[in-house]
């Protein structure tokens, strides 16, 4: 079961991650996937390694004003509000672990059920604290919020802490990326003159 859950877990948040982001960013704005990933690599990294977004924030700063151009304004609000509102990476992984212990207890949920869930999901992850393993803490929470007994969660929950510390810092790497995504949304494609950035 642990092996299944941290695949697939894991290849949600890569596919959101690598995919998403990256191709949103370069429809809306015109900078490719390469120059997207590339000159967000070390704030990336350091969200990953540090287990936080709120740790990589004067990181992501410098890699969205000085490497991906974008505008002092849009870096800021992205980086420095976004990073206590704009938490996609746990955000996705409390609504993929509620659907994932769902069905390997074998209950459905319908779908008023993941209305509910994806609302859980987001009021949980607005405003969490930027500590490491911040996203294991409200699981409980949205499990609870989905039906699921005491006796389940307390079952489940231990499980699931002993593979979330790598989890967890690919949620944190995930959060950095929407908070850079963001930011480039918000400034738009490079003004007139400007030529979008290289790959390099």
């Amino acid at each position: 079961m642990l092996r299944g859950y941290l695949t697939f877990i894991g290849l949600g948040l890569l596919l959101h991650a690598l995919v998403y982001y990256p191709l949103s960013a370069w429809i809306v704005t015109g900078r490719s996937p390469a120059a997207y990933l590339g000159g967000g690599l070390d704030a990336i990294g350091t969200g990953f390694s540090a287990n936080s977004s709120l740790a990589a924030v004067p990181v992501t700063l410098r890699c969205l004003t000085e490497r991906l151009g974008v505008s002092e304004a849009s870096a800021r609000l992205s980086a420095c509000i976004g990073t206590n509102f704009n938490n996609d990476g746990i955000t996705l992984y409390e609504a993929m672990s509620v659907l994932f212990v769902s069905q390997a207890i074998g209950t459905q949920t319908s779908f008023g059920g993941q209305v509910t869930l994806v609302l859980a999901s987001l009021m949980a992850s607005v405003g969490i604290a930027g500590v490491p393993a911040s996203g294991l803490i409200v699981l409980p929470l949205v499990l609870r919020s989905a039906g699921m007994t005491d006796e389940v969660i307390a079952l489940v929950l231990p499980l699931i802490q002993s593979v979330d510390w790598i989890l967890a810092r690919i949620r944190s790497a995930v959060n950095v990326m929407g908070d850079m995504q963001v930011a480039m949304l918000l400034d738009g494609r490079p003004r007139v003159g400007e030529a979008p950035l290289s790959d390099s």
